[in-house]
C-alpha cells in the first residue's frame, strides 16, 4: 500500500468538498423491475417474469449529479422534465439523494425520460423507454436561462450533461459556456452527439464513435485502437475544432485517452476486476473526472480518479453513486495499475 497515494487522494477529496458545482442536462428516471423467470408464456415464446422488486433511480444528468453529491462536493441540477408521475418519482429520488430540486423545470408539453429495465436474476431480460426528443419550447427556454443565470453566480464549475433528448438543441450550451467565460467558471462537456454544440468548453469528453464521427477520421485514424499516432490525430483534430479546450476520449473497456493543454497526449487504462453491471458507470466517471480536474489534479491524474471511482460502480447492481469513502478504499490499488501505466504517446 502506497501511502503517499492515500494522501494524494485524501487532499484532492479535502479539496473538492468546498466546491459547488452545476450540472446542466438530461435527466432521467431509471427503473428496475426485478423477478424471476416463472415459465414460458402460453401467448407467445417470451419468459414470464414473476416481479419481486421495483427500484427507482436517478439517472443521466441525475446520475451525475447524485454521484458528485455522493463524492463530497455540493451540486446543484438544472433540467426538464415532464409533469407526470415519473417526474414526481424523479423528484423523490432527488431529496433522498439530497439534491436541491428548484432548478428542476417542470414541463406540459414532454414526459420525462423513463428507462425501464426488466431484470431475471442477474440477466436484464427487456429495456422500455418512454422519453422525448423534440426541441424545448420558448418557455421552457426562458425558464432555462433564468435558473442557470441563478445558480451560476456561485459555484466552481459547470458541467453540461448531454443525452441527446433535446436539451442542448436551441443553442443552450452556447450560452451557457458564453455565461460561464465571463465569471471565469469552467465547463466541462460530456456530449452524446453534435459535438460542435459544445466548443468553448475547457474540457470536453465524448465516447470514441463520437469522437471519430465528428472529425470524419479516415481509415487508419478508424484503427484507432492498435494505433497510437491515430489516437494523437484525432485528439488534435477534436481540440482544433472544439476551441482549444482539453479532450478526453472514452473507449470502454480500453479506458481513456486524454489531450492536455500542454500538448500531451496519453492513455489512463481501465483497472483489472469483476464487472456485474456497467450501467451508469459513465456517469460516475464524469463526476469523479469532472471534481478531481477542478480541485488541482492534472488531466492525468484526473481520468485516473475516474478510472477509480468508476471500477467502483460497475462491482454494483443497476445505476448507483460512488462515496468518497468507497473511491478512497480503492486508490491505493489504482495507484499501482494506474500512474504507471499511463503512457505518453511517442513515448512508448
Amino acid at each position: 500500500m502506497n501511502n503517499a497515494g492515500v494522501m494524494e487522494i485524501d487532499a484532492l477529496i479535502h479539496r473538492w468538498r468546498d466546491l459547488r458545482v452545476l450540472v446542466i442536462g438530461d435527466v432521467m428516471l431509471d427503473e428496475y423491475r426485478v423477478g424471476e423467470v416463472a415459465r414460458v408464456s402460453p401467448e407467445a415464446p417470451v419468459p414470464v417474469i414473476r416481479v419481486d422488486g421495483v427500484r427507482q433511480a436517478l439517472g443521466g444528468a441525475g446520475n451525475v449529479a447524485r454521484n458528485i453529491q455522493s463524492l463530497g462536493a455540493r451540486c446543484d441540477l438544472v433540467g426538464v422534465i415532464g409533469n407526470d408521475a415519473e417526474g414526481e418519482s424523479l423528484l423523490g429520488a432527488m431529496a433522498e439523494a439530497e439534491l436541491d430540486s428548484k432548478g428542476i423545470i417542470r414541463s406540459d408539453s414532454r414526459p420525462t425520460t423513463h428507462k425501464m429495465r426488466i431484470v431475471a436474476g442477474t440477466q436484464q431480460m427487456a429495456r422500455l423507454d418512454r422519453e422525448s426528443t423534440a426541441d424545448l419550447t420558448e418557455r421552457e427556454r426562458s425558464a432555462l436561462d433564468v435558473v442557470i443565470e441563478e445558480r451560476l453566480a456561485g459555484c466552481d464549475l459547470v458541467v453540461l450533461e448531454d443525452y441527446d433528448k433535446g436539451l442542448f438543441a436551441g443553442g443552450l450550451a452556447h450560452r451557457v459556456i458564453r455565461a460561464a467565460k465571463a465569471r471565469e467558471v469552467p465547463v466541462i462537456a460530456d456530449p452524446k452527439s453534435e459535438l460542435h454544440r459544445f466548443r468553448g468548453a475547457q474540457l470536453v469528453k465524448p465516447n470514441l464513435a463520437e469522437a471519430l464521427a465528428f472529425v470524419g477520421a479516415s481509415e487508419e485514424e478508424a484503427d484507432i485502437e492498435v494505433s497510437l499516432g491515430a489516437r494523437a490525430r484525432v485528439l488534435e483534430k477534436l481540440r482544433e475544432q472544439l476551441g482549444g479546450g482539453e479532450i478526453v476520449v472514452t473507449r470502454g473497456s480500453a479506458g481513456m485517452t486524454a489531450l492536455d493543454h500542454e500538448g500531451g497526449v496519453f492513455d489512463v487504462p481501465t483497472q483489472p476486476l469483476a464487472v456485474y453491471d456497467v450501467q451508469g458507470a459513465g456517469d460516475t466517471a464524469v463526476a469523479a473526472l469532472a471534481l478531481a480536474w477542478v480541485a488541482g489534479a492534472s488531466l492525468a491524474e484526473a481520468c485516473i480518479v475516474a478510472n477509480a471511482a468508476a471500477s467502483v460502480a460497475v462491482e454494483k447492481v443497476g445505476t448507483a453513486a460512488v462515496s468518497s469513502e468507497e473511491l478512497r478504499a480503492r486508490w491505493p490499488n489504482v495507484r499501482r495499475a494506474g500512474v504507471s501505466d499511463a503512457a505518453r504517446l511517442g513515448e512508448s
